[in-house]
């Protein structure tokens, strides 16, 4: 029978309530492929061969408006995964189940390219190998997830602490650092331990005892990592509980937890690093049809502020929730009081956010107003229409993605532009997640997948147009994180091709993609 290795709770427990019989029946129902090796392994030296740079785009690297450009000197630039999606491994080393687990089994085997993430790249194993391969192309920044079930497999306040997974982010964040990038850390990326699980949220961000499970687990890992970390991700993307669940009232617990740990943090430890969430729209950042039209924009900003304001208007403005929701949804909006509002102001050091496509919004023809007071409406309580182009023309090359990733380069400026203005941050603006899945990579040769440019295309006119957004709109774009270093597990299926890097699901070989060249070669042509 396997062996917690568990450091010892503050709080005395019976061996019945947290040992290795209790960890076995969070399992139940829920089985595991195990991996094929269990130990982890020491970088390989790479060939000269797989760091040989592929023929030059045929367009310049420069643009002559932005030739002169370039990014400030603590500009964070690399590339972004998450626990769940790459670790694999995760019946190994005590780390307990998450609801995630849980949820993809109904549909793996009925998802086109179907699969689970029992196994996915294995990194927890092959760290060293994957960050020995960021490092040796030139990226300057890792941003991971740290795995709440597998430091705290019970979840639970008191519950003991798991030493392996503790050892295991330790050398990680040590090995980031050993090869000169800079680590980027998020406590919770959509893997709440199944214990906190609820029917009502996506993550169990409504359960009761979260905002103290939550603080429980930040401040272990703080006490652990603070020194070495000096960005920080609370949660990821947590407006996505309204959109999946029509659940806003979940806000309210993210928002406190949040500030609890800022504030503890701060207090405390008395760091000096940086702190926010991930903020995501969903299905992409909402523009109007016809920006000429005020109800066109009407719409437009109002989808917004469903999307994030329940949760963006506290942090980054300390004001209550945006009229347009509390108005619409009532009781099932959350609220904050007036001493709230004060305490979980200015919690958030930097706006951070995910984005991967932009859409448009137009008014209902009875107009918005009618719609937000009839539940029937099938509009609502968005009240909005949703359209994917304009003027004929969708909004960009589509990706492979069902959500709808395209290449909109130019609307970055404009989500940026409002965001900044909107949700001002003393420490700027970051995008945490930006990436495009090429469409149907997965009936690509590894070959084919390496040489293919439109990811090259969507990275590169992305950051041109950031670079015009710091230089022409004075916007503090401080980084830019790609969706992902490597292809992974994408939420039940593994059709969507998102890295820079292709892998091999048999022999877990990895394979630079050309993008990943072009991404770093755009940086360095613009670098001081």
């Amino acid at each position: 029978m396997l062996q917690l290795r568990l450091r010892p709770s503050p709080f005395q427990h019976s061996a019945d309530k947290f040992g290795n019989l209790a960890w076995s029946s969070l399992w139940v129902n829920i089985s595991v492929t195990a991996p094929p090796f269990t130990t982890t392994a020491s970088p390989t030296s790479m060939q000269k061969s797989e760091v040989v740079k592929p023929t030059p785009l045929p367009f310049p690297v420069d643009d002559p408006e932005t030739s002169a450009y370039t990014f400030p000197s603590y500009f964070l630039y690399g590339f972004t995964s998450a626990a769940v999606q790459i670790e694999g491994a995760v019946k190994n080393e005590g780390r307990g189940p998450t609801y995630v687990e849980l949820i993809t089994i109904p549909s793996v085997n009925t998802t086109k390219g179907g699969g689970r993430p029992d196994i996915t790249t294995l990194n927890y194993y092959l760290y060293k190998q994957d960050i020995a391969r960021l490092a040796a192309v030139g990226v300057k920044t890792y941003a991971f997830s740290i795995s709440w079930s597998r430091i705290l497999p019970f979840a639970a306040p008191g519950s003991p602490v798991n030493q392996e997974a503790i050892d295991h982010y330790d050398d990680l964040i040590n090995t980031v650092l050993e090869y000169g990038m800079t680590p980027v850390v998020t406590l919770q990326h959509l893997d709440t331990p199944l214990p906190l699980a609820t029917r009502t949220s996506f993550q169990g961000w409504d359960h009761p005892d979260f905002v103290e499970s939550f603080l429980n687990y930040a401040q272990i890992v703080l006490v652990h990592y603070s020194d070495r970390v000096g960005t920080w991700v609370t949660f990821n993307e947590p407006t996505v509980d309204a959109a999946q669940f029509n659940n806003w009232a979940s806000g309210y617990n993210i928002v406190m937890a949040h500030a609890k740990v800022v504030h503890w943090y701060r207090d405390f430890i008395k760091g000096s690093g940086k702190w926010s969430l991930k903020l995501a729209f969903s299905p992409g950042f909402a523009l109007p049809l016809d920006p000429t039209n005020s109800s066109d924009v009407a719409a437009a900003i109002r989808r917004t502020e469903f999307d994030v304001g329940h949760i963006a208007n506290p942090l980054f403005l300390g004001m209550p929730i945006p009229v347009s929701v509390s108005s619409t949804i009532g009781e099932k909006a959350p609220t904050f009081t007036t001493e709230e509002l004060a305490y979980v102001n200015g919690t958030c050091d930097y706006l951070a956010f995910d984005l991967y496509t932009t859409t448009y919004h137009t008014s209902p023809p009875e107009g918005i107003d009618a719609c937000a007071v009839n539940p029937l409406n099938p509009l609502f309580p968005y009240c909005t229409i949703l359209l994917r182009g304009r003027d004929g023309w969708e909004v960009g090359t589509r990706s492979n993605t069902m959500i709808g990733g395209s290449i909109f380069y130019q609307h970055m400026r404009t989500v940026l532009q409002y965001l900044n203005t909107v949700y001002p941050a003393k420490d700027g603006i970051m995008i945490t997640e930006i990436g495009f899945p090429i469409f149907d990579a997965y009936d690509m040769t590894i070959e084919q997948e390496r040489v293919e440019i439109t990811q090259s295309v969507f990275y590169q006119s992305m950051l041109n147009e950031v670079l015009k957004s710091i230089h022409e709109d004075q916007v503090n774009v401080t980084g830019f994180l790609g969706w992902s270093y490597v292809n992974n597990w994408e939420w039940g299926q593994f059709d969507d091709h998102y890295g820079v890097q292709a892998f091999n699901q048999t022999t877990l070989e990895r394979f630079y993609k050309r993008s990943i060249f072009d991404f770093v070669d755009f940086i360095d042509a613009h670098s001081i």
